[in-house]
C-alpha cells in the first residue's frame, strides 16, 4: 500500500481482499492456496499520475511498483485505474 500511495499520491485508493474466494485455486507450481492465504486482491486507485498513460502502462506501473510482493506470494491482483477526471465522468 505504501508503494502505491507513494508513488502515485492517489486521490481514491481502496484495496479488496477477495483470498477467501479463491480457497483452494492451484497456483502455477501446482499447490493449492488455503483460506487463511492472502493472495487474490482488487485494486482501485484514481491518481494524476495516470494522465494520457494507457490502462496497459497504468498497469504495467503497478505491477513494477509490487514485483516484490507478486515474488512473495501475491497471485492475482485486479485493477481499476483512473485520473481524477476519469472517475468523474
Amino acid at each position: 500500500l505504501r508503494k502505491i500511495s507513494e508513488a502515485l499520491k492517489p486521490t481514491h485508493f481502496r484495496l479488496i481482499n477477495d483470498s477467501h474466494k479463491h480457497a483452494g485455486h492451484y497456483a502455477r507450481d501446482g499447490s493449492a492456496a488455503s483460506e487463511a492465504e492472502e493472495t487474490h486482491f482488487r485494486l482501485e486507485v484514481t491518481s494524476e499520475a495516470f494522465g494520457g498513460v494507457p490502462l496497459v502502462k497504468r498497469h504495467q506501473l503497478i505491477y513494477g511498483l509490487l514485483a516484490d510482493e507478486f515474488k512473495a506470494g501475491l497471485h492475482a491482483l485486479s485493477m481499476t485505474t483512473k485520473t481524477p477526471a476519469e472517475e468523474n465522468k
